[in-house]
């Protein structure tokens, strides 16, 4: 950004930051260091839609603006807003300022934002800039996992109350679920991606959002591979497909517009031929393909994500998993 730009951005937010002084501030410490922000922010903007805007919005936290997508017709859309919320910049409030990784500086200071939360997918110049706004927080999500991202979220935009309020009654219903299931630690799980051109399979151990949460929770096992993994994710061979088998394995649909259920599940086929007849969980019908929100960022990924896991395994009767010797 040109020189002229960023003290052009420098004065604007210096006189749009001028009735902030009347808010009472308190510090906190984020990812990318310790700052002074608003104890109730009024205008926050976003820099990711799914997992900064959408766990926000959900909380009851004043989102002026957030970043978003652009679909194939130039539309912009926030990624799972109006499958987890029924949300997107047609029917509130919140701004467009860009894709998370091409945002626009200027459009975020016209909304004269109080504080400003993106994560460390957000470049760190950017974040230089947007600092002259208002004080920007990096939220490590990757480190903090999905129930410490949630309540950092809530913390810094004064939603503490609401999260924990809702946190419990996710946990007491974690615990009625566990009852219907018996030993969870029995069971197995195997949690997958695939997006509909069939060109990777992605393993988690887990931080996939809302679904790896509550197969923890549950106390559920994983395949001796996938427990294994060092990292959280992996991309997996086609030929070591039968590591993969458990009681259950979950897939997912409904993150983009062509990945209906029935395109998710030739995928998987696509990519590794005779896939169902390979693993016993397919051939018992234990592969669930999943809506898009289960994978989310919110309590009402959370939610769903529970009550579907609960259905599929405690609602009905299903075939264990035996491996063979």
């Amino acid at each position: 950004m040109a020189l002229r730009t960023i003290s052009a951005l420098a004065g604007l937010a210096l006189t749009l930051a001028l009735p902030a002084f009347a808010q009472e501030t308190r510090s906190v410490t984020a990812a990318n260091g310790t700052f002074d922000i608003p104890v109730a922010p009024q205008r926050i903007v976003a820099l990711n839609d799914q997992i900064v805007a959408l766990p926000l919005y959900e909380l009851g936290a004043s989102v002026v603006g957030s970043a978003g997508r652009v679909d194939a017709e130039g539309k912009t859309f926030m990624r799972g807003g109006m499958d987890t919320l029924g949300i997107d910049y047609a029917n509130t409030d919140i701004q467009y300022v860009g894709q998370f990784n091409a945002l626009n500086v200027e459009a975020i200071a016209a909304l004269q934002p109080d504080l400003i939360i993106g994560g460390t997918y957000t470049d760190p110049a950017v974040v230089d800039q947007l600092q002259s706004i208002a004080p920007t927080l990096v939220i490590d999500n990757g480190a903090l996992g999905l129930i410490e991202t949630l309540r950092t979220l809530a913390d810094v935009s004064g939603q503490s109350g609401n999260f924990e309020a809702r946190y419990q009654s996710y946990q007491a219903n974690i615990e009625r679920t566990k009852s219907f299931i018996g030993d969870t630690a029995a069971i197995s799980a195997t949690t997958t991606f695939m997006f509909p051109e069939a060109d990777d399979l992605w393993v988690y151990r887990a931080n996939l959002g809302a679904i790896t949460q509550v197969l923890s929770d549950l106390g559920f096992a994983q395949p001796a591979a996938v427990a294994a993994l060092n990292a959280t994710q992996a991309s997996w061979s086609a030929e070591l497909i039968q590591q993969l088998d458990a009681d259950f394995i979950f897939g997912f649909y409904r993150q983009q517009p062509d990945a209906t259920p029935e395109t998710i599940r030739a995928a998987y086929e696509k990519f590794a031929p005779g896939w169902c007849a390979a693993l016993t969980a397919c051939q018992n019908g234990q592969f669930v393909v999943l809506p898009g929100p289960t994978f989310g960022s919110t309590m009402t990924g959370l939610e769903l994500a529970l009550e579907l896991v609960e259905n599929n395994v405690a609602g009905r009767p299903f075939t264990p998993f035996v491996e063979a010797p």
